[in-house]
């Protein structure tokens, strides 16, 4: 192999791990997002079964 050949494959390999070390910040910033998006998503479940039974318990009264 020439050395022109081993600069080449350095040079890509670099971008490569450049590459991966940005993905891997990526996937990290999405899995914070899904985490907080679970979060919310239970509170706001938790909050719909309040109100609905808030009303249920309301419908009850009134019939």
């Amino acid at each position: 192999m020439s050395l022109d050949i081993l600069v080449r494959l350095e040079e890509k390999i670099d971008r490569l791990l450049a590459y991966k070390e940005q993905l891997e910040q990526e996937c990290k910033r999405l899995n914070e997002e899904k985490d907080s998006l679970v979060q919310e998503r239970e509170f706001v479940s938790q909050e719909l079964d309040r109100i609905l039974s808030r009303l249920d318990f309301l419908d009850q009264e009134s019939s």
